[in-house]
């Protein structure tokens, strides 16, 4: 416990064991659904499309905080955050305790953690892309292995991305001001 380092409430493990992120993001995300709660009561309280928005603006920021980074967290990790989601809808919806929770998702117009989390490693992995060849980030990425089932965290997000850069392979991907551009061949100013 003592080699951990909190850095920017971000919990850096030498042994890539994201156990302590994965507990304090779900913490914080029950502290501040504990808030959201308090709105919704019943017929009087706030209606459940504001509930959802609250849960999206207020919670999930929580239990996404610098996610890419810690990713690679184990499955009983990420079962504990995927329960936090669920738990949380279920009750601004005000279903059931044995509602299913991919229909409470559905319901919600939420996607489920795991995919949220691969589509958050996807947009990383586009934003170092679109740095230039000789960016710290772009050489991590680039040189980034692991370790037995260990995955460090830029290579985390190579395989998490790994559809997505075979998709994009062969195009030139380019940062514009607010736009992310994809063309095979032409150029940039032709992206807008």
């Amino acid at each position: 416990m003592s080699d951990v380092k909190n850095t920017l409430v971000y919990f850096l493990d030498p042994e890539l064991n994201f156990t302590l992120q994965a507990e304090y993001a779900v913490g914080k995300a029950k502290r501040s659904a504990s808030q959201v709660y308090r709105l919704i009561d019943g017929d009087r309280g706030i209606p459940v499309r504001i509930g959802i928005e609250l849960y999206k603006s207020l919670v999930r920021p929580h239990l996404e905080y610098a996610l890419p980074v810690w990713a690679s967290l184990g499955e009983k990790d990420l079962s504990k955050l995927e329960k936090v989601q669920t738990q949380c809808l279920k009750r601004i919806i005000g279903t059931k305790a044995h509602s299913s929770s991919s229909a409470v998702e559905v319901v919600a117009g939420v996607l489920p953690f795991r995919f949220r989390k691969r589509e958050l490693c996807c947009r990383e992995f586009v934003r170092i892309k679109c740095k230039d060849e000789d960016h710290i980030l772009v050489k991590l990425l680039n040189s980034s292995t692991r370790k037995g089932m260990r995955f460090c965290t830029m290579e985390h997000i190579r395989v998490m991305s790994k559809e997505l850069e075979r998709k994009v392979s062969g195009y030139n991907i380019e940062r514009k001001i607010t736009t992310l551009c994809l063309k095979k061949n032409v150029p940039p100013l032709n992206c807008l």
